[in-house]
């Protein structure tokens, strides 16, 4: 209900501007609702296909049980937060906790109790069905975490993405997922975890003017979807589905998403499959 109350020099007062209606209000919130299932959809789309490249990619260079191969990534990290909280980052031991909690407690997957019923060893089961129980910010935590630079660019490289801005990237999706996974308010959020900004490229359509995007805001956000879903799906009506749910619900306001005026004239929006 905030968008819908007074402004008074900057402070949001408890009463409604003048013309506002409960159906104004209801109405956004059912928008940001679909809003955010069609979000969590491509989102998954693009989970399904990172798990498959990290499988292929690091299986081929290092066998069937690379995730135990401590050697392949970094060592562990310890920082020291402005706070004075200590935080140490170690996703080798990381991962390895929590497979072996899937293997001891997971009774649902039926690959995972299968391995453990007829292989003594090795004691965690092939990668690809590791991969299969992690979660999305494990394989954000791989990439980043992997040692040598050219196995992130094998992965990045399918989805047409530096290894930096495809590291970076896969943390503000996995922020926006917990989002949309927990219900919370999508539609004029400002993201705390803002991706780095692509320039250019050269090989996918890409927004013709990154510098004069918001990349704290949803637009933004989507615009990497899309970008993503032209590797993932190229036949994907992502962006169809975009415009048909925008117009569907006009009194929303597209400006706090970060919709630039004229966005749809941008390559990426304009070539859209019905």
């Amino acid at each position: 209900m905030l968008p819908f109350k007074k402004n008074v020099a900057g402070n949001i007062v408890d009463d409604f501007r003048y013309g506002s209606s409960w159906e104004d209000v209801y109405q956004l919130y059912i928008f940001d609702r679909k809003f955010r299932l069609f979000i969590f959809d491509a989102i998954e789309r693009i989970e399904v296909a990172v798990r498959n490249q990290i499988v292929y990619q690091l299986s081929h260079k290092y066998g069937s049980h690379w995730q135990d191969i401590q050697s392949i990534f970094k060592p562990a990290n310890t920082i020291t937060r402005r706070d004075g909280s200590v935080r140490t980052f170690d996703a080798y031991n990381e991962i390895q906790n929590h497979i072996k909690e899937q293997l001891n407690n997971n009774q649902a997957e039926v690959f995972i109790q299968h391995y453990k019923d007829t292989y003594a060893s090795p004691e965690n089961p092939p990668s690809w069905m590791c991969v299969e129980i992690m979660y999305f910010n494990h394989l954000s935590k791989i990439c980043t975490s992997l040692k040598n630079r050219s196995d992130v660019t094998r992965i990045a490289n399918h989805f047409g993405l530096p290894p930096e801005k495809f590291c970076s990237w896969l943390h503000t999706i996995n922020y926006v997922r917990n989002l949309c996974a927990h219900h919370s308010r999508l539609w004029n959020r400002d993201l705390k975890i803002v991706p780095e900004r692509l320039d250019f490229s050269r090989s996918k359509v890409w927004i013709s003017n990154p510098n004069s995007v918001q990349r704290s805001k949803i637009y933004h956000f989507s615009c990497m979807l899309n970008y993503m879903l032209q590797s993932v799906n190229p036949s994907s009506t992502f962006t169809s589905r975009l415009k048909a749910l925008l117009n569907k619900y006009p009194k929303v306001s597209k400006s706090a998403m970060g919709f630039p005026q004229n966005w749809e004239n941008e390559d990426m929006w304009r070539n859209c499959l019905l």
